[in-house]
């Protein structure tokens, strides 16, 4: 017997229905308040048995949510959101919208104010869904993946058995190729479709503070507020996307084995490497299915599929 829901029509009209009802009251839920759990809290050391999914949406942060962009976010998520609903095991399912997650940020954030006002001033919606995934990591530890991405393999099957009680975060490769236009020639990153850390894990707590000091830097630059910046898509990259995200991964592996790591440490990589509480696994395990690095769509390492639909965008654009 399959230990998750299989697709069926039936099965997602009442997804369907779930989501659009979570999202509606998350709109006025407080952040603690919309938790459907089985589980008792882990020990903060470990990754905690928690599922995040998000959207959300341009202009303000602190947006409520409406019925529109519930039916829009589900429209989108359906398919693959039963994938993520376990039948066994002790795991808890959040998605979340742009109201609750500025609900999060406030309470959890409280005492780094600078954060809350970055968070709540940004206006583009990939660096908003970018920084906000880092929070709930930081925040509270779990599982984040994009609503574009379907999981294969049952998460408590995720972390190989030998490191299930030596890692406080798993990592995975998507891009490790040549190319022109990168440094040494050579294009490398880490998965941010699909994490996986403990509660308070560095990686998460410093892409947090890396994204807070590079944005009120560019606003003092540019003597703009942080709300009106014309923000570029190399700004996007290197704060809140892939590159500053590698530097933030390349910077804690380093610290943990006292020695630095780079692309050349993990190039070809095939089986899981371990930097002390930090498991970076082969692009198989998050990225399987692509037309480069050498990635298997049919590997039994493979723990989800990303569709690359680009949720992150403004609905109309993502809906096309």
């Amino acid at each position: 017997m399959r230990r998750f829901l299989s697709y069926r029509p039936d099965r997602v009209i009442i997804v369907l229905c779930l989501l659009a009802i979570l999202i509606f009251l998350n709109s006025s839920a407080s952040p603690t308040a919309l938790h459907l759990s089985r589980n008792p809290p882990n020990p903060q050391t470990s990754i905690p048995a928690q599922v995040w999914q998000l959207y959300t949406t341009a202009g303000s942060r602190t947006t409520n949510t409406t019925h529109q962009d519930a039916l829009k976010a589900t429209g989108i998520a359906t398919n693959l959101a039963a994938t993520w609903f376990p039948v066994d095991g002790d795991w808890s399912y959040r998605f979340i919208g742009t109201g609750f997650g500025t609900q999060f940020v406030k309470e959890h954030f409280k005492d780094q104010q600078d954060i809350v006002d970055v968070y709540t001033s940004l206006r583009v919606p990939v660096m908003a869904s970018d920084f906000l995934r880092y929070l709930l990591l930081a925040g509270e530890g779990g599982v984040y993946a994009d609503s574009d991405v379907e999981m294969i393999m049952p998460l408590q099957d995720w972390v190989p058995e030998p490191y299930r009680n030596a890692i406080r975060a798993m990592v995975g490769i998507e891009k490790d190729h040549p190319a022109d236009d990168e440094p040494d020639g050579w294009s490398f990153r880490f998965v941010q479709h699909t994490m996986m850390t403990a509660k308070g894990h560095p990686i998460m707590v410093n892409m947090a503070r890396n994204i807070t000091d590079k944005m009120l830097k560019l606003s003092r630059e540019k003597n703009t507020p942080m709300s009106e910046l014309e923000l570029h898509d190399r700004d996007v990259v290197r704060i809140t996307g892939p590159r500053g995200f590698k530097d933030v991964v390349f910077e804690h592996l380093s610290k943990e084995v006292g020695e630095n790591i780079g692309w050349r440490n993990l190039t070809k990589l095939k089986e899981p490497r371990l930097f002390g509480d930090t498991l970076v696994v082969p692009i198989n395990f998050f990225a399987g299915g692509q037309q480069h690095s050498g990635s298997d769509g049919a590997s039994p390492d493979k723990r989800v599929q990303h569709y690359w639909k680009g949720t992150w965008r403004h609905w109309d654009e993502s809906m096309a």
